[in-house]
């Protein structure tokens, strides 16, 4: 039989490593958990939060953790901007007198996350190395994440800013009037995110705002990004930390799934914190296992399993 690898030499054989080499013409990139984590400040200020509200108010921590995570629950995000707004300990105490729960709780709360976000937020090993070589191949890369947008432009300009050549996020949404579980003020709120984006107005990198029922692992998002870069499922790799929500939606659309496993193992503080201390009515029933974030992806859909974002360069 004729072996035509014996007669690809020279350019040709320039030509075919370079065919294989850009494979991939757009990576799409999970956030936080994956570029970065989330967790490292918004668990210590909420932590912080609880103790002192705890010793001023002489509620325990529990009780505290459980009605704010009543929130996070029914609205999908941690960030909320009216996360402590809307909880029963406001609503009880604070009905008639928004202004001073403001000003007690919620701005030291806010001001709080900030602080530790600034100190606290940093990219993983070798994330911004990578982009760079990303950049440097000629790849695209896009941030296709779950945060409000709002989070989502100060957590690129602080430290992604420039090195993503695009960022999806989902839209903030205020509570209809008519909701049942509306904030007791939703001033303090609409004046924080509106501040944090007149803050990031100079962004280098795209955000497009999507749809919050785009929610990963619905697809729509998905398919939003591979028809704005013009590239086919098989043109793209996925990185991300959920298998439930980064690897679900890679795998509807046949797209090669690299699991961020170093962002899916935390610290035992920070999973006390999220699995259990902010999970309304978890830790009656069931065992540990049933309780903490399902891992549903089958292993066969996982390209790679990654220790370091760097590790996603072999997959290209």
């Amino acid at each position: 039989m004729y072996d035509l690898r014996n007669q690809i030499t020279g350019a040709g054989a320039a030509t075919l490593s370079m065919d294989r080499q850009i494979r991939t013409r757009l990576v799409i990139t999970d956030v936080d958990g994956t570029l970065a984590s989330f967790w490292d400040y918004f668990v210590p200020a909420m932590r912080d939060f609880l103790r002192d509200i705890s010793a001023r108010t002489k509620m325990p921590v529990s009780e505290l953790a459980q009605d704010i995570g009543h929130v996070i629950e029914r609205r999908g995000t941690h960030e909320y901007p009216w996360l402590l707004e809307e909880t029963g300990f406001a609503w009880k105490h604070f009905a008639k007198d928004p202004d001073a729960f403001v000003e007690e709780f919620v701005r030291p709360f806010w001001q709080s996350v900030d602080a530790n976000r600034a100190k606290y937020l940093r990219p993983y090993p070798q994330v911004l190395e990578t982009l760079q070589e990303l950049k440097a191949k000629g790849v695209k890369v896009v941030a296709l994440s779950d945060a409000p947008e709002y989070m989502a432009r100060v957590r690129n300009k602080q430290i992604f800013d420039g090195l993503l050549d695009a960022v999806y996020s989902l839209e903030t949404v205020e509570p209809d009037q008519d909701d049942i579980f509306h904030p007791i003020t939703l001033v303090h709120g609409r004046e924080r995110v509106q501040k944090l984006r007149e803050s990031t107005a100079d962004l280098q990198t795209p955000l497009h705002i999507i749809p919050t029922q785009w929610e990963k692992p619905f697809p729509a998002g998905l398919d939003k990004v591979l028809a704005d870069f013009d590239v086919y499922p098989q043109e793209a790799l996925f990185i991300g930390d959920s298998l439930a929500k980064d690897g679900i939606v890679a795998a509807s659309r046949g797209i090669r799934f690299v699991w961020a496993h170093y962002g899916s193992s935390l610290p035992a503080e920070y999973e006390e914190m999220i699995n259990y201390s902010l999970k309304p009515d978890i830790g009656q029933s069931g065992s540990v296992e049933t309780q903490l974030p399902r891992k549903t992806l089958p292993k066969e859909l996982i390209t790679a399993v990654a220790a370091r974002y760097d590790e996603l360069l072999y997959h290209l």
